[in-house]
């Protein structure tokens, strides 16, 4: 993360989407933390693997609080390659662009 310009990333590393962990870059370096066990995403343990919205409502959360950015249908994209992917960005409510897209622009 500290050569890519990457300012954060959540995960769900568990069977059954019971976690979600998150690594932000801070000016003081790397943070790791267990969203799943933060009291306001409680409602989302179960749902942190696609197609569920869980790692996106965290992410949101992430957006607003570190980086003082709102993420709606008009600043945000998911990158994706399977239906999980399309299927969360429509619940979620942000435009899906399929990953062979992106490598068919790159080679233009």
């Amino acid at each position: 993360m500290n050569i890519l310009p990457i300012q954060a990333v959540a995960f769900s590393p568990a069977i059954g989407g019971i976690e979600c962990h998150t690594i932000l870059k801070t000016t003081s370096g790397i943070l790791i933390k267990k969203a799943h066990e933060e009291a306001k995403y409680k409602d989302y343990i179960g749902k942190f693997k696609k197609p569920d919205i869980g790692m996106l409502v965290v992410m949101k959360g992430i957006a607003e609080k570190e980086f003082h950015q709102i993420i709606h249908n008009k600043n945000t994209i998911m990158i994706g390659d399977t239906w999980h992917d399309k299927e969360s960005a429509h619940t979620f409510g942000i435009p899906f662009m399929h990953a062979q897209e992106i490598h068919s622009l790159k080679s233009t």
